[in-house]
């Protein structure tokens, strides 16, 4: 993170303190659920009249929520001191998702397999 935005976000933080920026999170986690919801209603119905320019105004919103999310999580981070354990837990769950993807591409090759020796 650039030193003038984490100093202007401590700024923030420090104003308001640990427990009124842990409600403030969750706040913001909840319209950002709320906008992402808007956005998979839209892909998930594809008869909408209009839907490209709604998707566009859609995804415009999710991306401020997930810009006040990521502004209130790093603030977060640094009021409580979990820079460390966020960096471990990030590439934690990094090396998790690709190790579940092995594993259900392996599975689907081997549930694919009898059926492709069938076209043999």
């Amino acid at each position: 993170m650039n030193a003038k935005r984490a100093a202007k976000l401590m700024q923030i933080a420090h104003y308001y303190g640990e427990e009124k920026q842990v409600c403030k999170l969750m706040e913001e986690l909840g319209e950002a659920t709320s906008a992402a919801s808007e956005v998979l209603m839209l892909l998930s119905y594809h008869e909408q009249g209009g839907k490209k320019r709604d998707l566009t105004a859609r995804l415009e919103h999710l991306a401020g929520e997930l810009a006040d999310v990521v502004n209130v999580t790093e603030q977060i981070i640094q009021l409580f001191g979990l820079e460390t354990d966020f960096k471990v837990a990030r590439h934690a769950g990094i090396q998790k998702t690709l190790k579940r993807i092995r594993e259900e591409e392996q599975a689907n090759e081997t549930r694919d397999e009898p059926a492709w020796r069938n076209f043999q």
